[in-house]
């Protein structure tokens, strides 16, 4: 064979440049991927709240961007990916027909999520109230919870509401919350 007939013939090389250069788009592209796990937990026995929704706000408190009702283990699965936001849901339905389960743009700079529970008392620990203030004034300083931190090593919410503690896995952020009581049934 002479030589111009082995220099034009392709080579597998320029096949092998694309295919390893489409594996490395896709393995960039699934570490900016992630998921976030809201494990819901009684804050005074530690069992899982099966029956809950979980209001998600993107960065600090402003109101709930996703509203999702937790599965049967009392978890929330928070898909973050390509500059957005959806939760899982069991149905269209859940939380009362309310469900929001986006997906959500995030916002550029948004590092954190602030969460609030629906029909349960939240045992995070809150700012300070201030006497005079509305409620929705409260909900306001709602503890923020840095994404990467719970991505990298998870984090566990505060619990005032007993002495249930448990340990967060990487990509999990643990929520208390308790029952509400009877009188504060009778005030809603």
């Amino acid at each position: 064979m002479n030589k111009e007939a082995r220099l034009a013939r392709p080579t597998g090389a320029p096949r092998q440049v694309l295919l390893i250069g489409a594996v490395i788009t896709l393995f960039g592209l699934s570490l900016h991927a992630q998921d976030v796990r809201i494990r819901v937990l009684n804050g005074r026995n530690g069992r899982p709240i099966t029956n809950e929704c979980v209001n998600v706000s993107l960065g600090s408190w402003h109101g709930g961007d996703l509203i999702a009702p937790t599965n049967a283990d009392g978890v929330v699965v928070l898909h973050f990916g390509n500059g957005q936001v959806s939760a899982e849901g069991a149905s269209p339905h859940a939380c009362n027909g309310t469900a929001s389960l986006g997906p959500k743009l995030v916002p550029k700079g948004v590092k954190t999520i602030a969460i609030t529970s629906d029909d349960y008392v939240d045992c995070q620990e809150w700012a300070r109230v201030v006497p005079g203030e509305s409620p929705q004034e409260a909900l306001n300083r709602a503890p923020s919870y840095p994404i990467s931190e719970i991505v990298q090593s998870g984090l566990a919410a505060g619990n005032r509401c007993g002495k249930s503690r448990a340990e967060a896995k990487p990509g999990e952020l643990i929520f208390f919350v308790r029952p509400r009581g009877f009188l504060e049934r009778m005030r809603e």
